[in-house]
Parts: C-alpha cells; structure tokens; sequence
C-alpha cells in the first residue's frame, strides 16, 4: 500500500473504532422523569403509560365461551356477559366496560353495530 493512503486508512479506522463505541452506549434515560427511571430499574411500566383498557369487541361462540378484544388484542380469559368485559383499569381494580366505551369522558362513543335475527 502506498503512503498516500496511509492517512485515508487511519481515518477510516479511526471513524469505525468511534462508531463502535457509541453504538455500544445506550441512548439514555434522560428525558425521562426520575420516577419513571425507578420503575424502568425495577422493570415496570409507570401507570402514566399504561393505556386504559377499551374492549374493541366481544365475540360469543355457541358453546358460551366468549373471545373480547382488549385494545386490538384478542383475549379469552376476560370474563363477558352481554356487550360488556371486565378488565382490569391502570389502578389495578376490576371494571365492566361497554364495547366501544371511549377512553376518557368528553370523546364519544364508537358507533355500535348489533346483528339481529
């Protein structure tokens, strides 16, 4: 190799040996409130970002067991009865929500839409 690329070559190396080393370094927990870098330690998701729970759907087969759809995921071990599941709110306590019940009080309900025979 000759001397004229001996400085494009330490450059080179010296660029990846710094692009290493960063990319071993996590972003960092500094946007973060000191509460949530606490519950981050102790591998908890804060209630703060705990979505509520809103049932997107209840689905009842002949059998009478029941599959209800807990913020787009399908669940079978939420008990249902009617247009109604009970979930379990970001405090940790037991409520029965409506499908389609809006997260907070001032957004409206979704539209229902009921198969009748």
């Amino acid at each position: 190799m000759s001397t004229r690329h001996m400085p494009l070559l330490a450059l080179a190396l010296t660029l990846m040996v710094a692009g290493s080393a960063q990319a071993d370094t996590p972003l960092g927990r500094l946007f973060f409130t000191p509460a949530e870098r606490s519950a981050m330690d102790r591998h908890e998701i804060p209630a703060a970002q705990t979505p509520p729970p809103q049932v997107n759907g209840i689905v009842r087969r002949n059998d009478g067991r029941a599959t209800v759809w807990v913020n787009g995921e399908a669940r079978q071990d939420v008990p249902a009865s009617g247009q109604q599941a009970r979930v379990i709110d970001p405090r940790g306590v037991p409520v029965w929500r409506k499908v389609g019940d809006p997260l907070d009080d001032d957004a409206p309900p979704a539209m229902h839409i009921k198969r009748h025979r």
